[in-house]
């Protein structure tokens, strides 16, 4: 995954929520990545994790946002 494929993945779970509680909600990382596919991105687990943990590190000052159903722990 690019610099900007990263960011646009990043951007898209801040302002799509239906895409974000699809994500947050899955039950597992490959699951994860194959919503993610369906949206046309292609990245890595490494690469997928480290975006959704940056975007669970950022909100979770922001209690109006949604967080994971892992209890903000990303999942293997």
């Amino acid at each position: 995954m690019t610099i900007a494929q990263s960011k646009l993945l990043f951007e898209k779970l801040v302002s799509d929520e239906p895409f974000r509680d699809s994500l947050l909600s899955a039950g597992n990382m490959l699951a994860c990545k194959v919503i993610i596919e369906a949206k046309g991105f292609d990245c890595s687990m490494s690469e997928l994790r480290m975006t959704l943990k940056k975007y669970i590190e950022e909100r979770s000052l922001d209690s109006e946002h949604n967080f994971s159903s892992w209890e903000n722990v990303i999942p293997e």
